[in-house]
């Protein structure tokens, strides 16, 4: 039960920074935001700061950024346009589609530099015991 539960938590970090590089980039770009949510599905917590909806849904398996617009089908209120994500030049709309995947680069280029500052545990090469009859013990290697 251990392991899923730190698959959840490590999938559940890798999926808010990949989503947290789309939506810092759509804030940028001054892009309206409706909804945040980690996870899919129905929602089990959720909360509206200013014009955005930030959702934890109850499938863990990914997450969205809805923003106004990000469907060329939906219907855009005309002083809202320049805020929709369609009517945004290419350039800004790929960098905020791009967003999610160099943020999950840059996050495991920290957490990489972050281990190797650190450093990893490692374990001295020690014998526990030397069998007596074998070339071990004739050559005097000891325990230690």
């Amino acid at each position: 039960m251990s392991s899923v539960l730190a698959f959840v938590l490590v999938l559940g970090a890798l999926i808010f920074v990949h989503e947290l590089g789309h939506f810092l980039v759509a804030k940028l770009f001054r892009i309206k935001i409706l909804k945040f949510s980690l996870g899919f599905g129905p929602k089990l917590v959720g909360r509206r700061w200013g014009e955005t909806e930030y959702l934890i849904s109850l499938l863990p398996l990914g997450g969205y950024v809805k923003m106004l617009g990000e469907d060329p089908e939906d219907e855009v209120k005309e002083e809202e346009e320049e805020r929709a994500f369609w009517s945004q030049p290419p350039s800004r709309r790929g960098a905020i589609v791009s967003a999610g995947p160099v943020a999950n680069l840059l996050f495991a280029s920290l957490l990489f530099a972050f281990i190797f500052a650190i450093g990893v545990p490692q374990l001295a090469p020690t014998i526990g015991e030397v069998a007596d009859g074998f070339p071990a013990k004739e050559a005097g290697i000891r325990p230690g």
